[in-house]
């Protein structure tokens, strides 16, 4: 049976690859200028595959765990 603890953890863990990949991504535009524009796409890929991810899961099983996000709180990042 899936624990709440489970999936906090497995966050967690995300969260520290999801760093790692921040931090490589600007110590390769600071090394090579010109891999920018490649950076840029893998991570619009990368984010644009988790969303629709996201929005086909909850459309199979009709509930919504995006819903209780603060866009106010999104959206400062933009």
């Amino acid at each position: 049976m899936a624990e709440v603890k489970d999936l906090e953890n497995k966050m967690k863990a995300v969260m520290v690859q999801l760093k790692e990949c921040v931090d490589l991504s600007f110590e390769l535009i600071a090394e090579k200028e010109d891999t920018k524009k490649i950076i840029y796409k893998y991570w619009e890929n990368f984010l644009t595959h988790f969303l629709d991810y996201v929005k086909k899961r909850e459309k199979d099983t009709g509930e919504d765990i995006l819903k209780g996000l603060s866009l106010k709180s999104l959206f400062k990042f933009f």
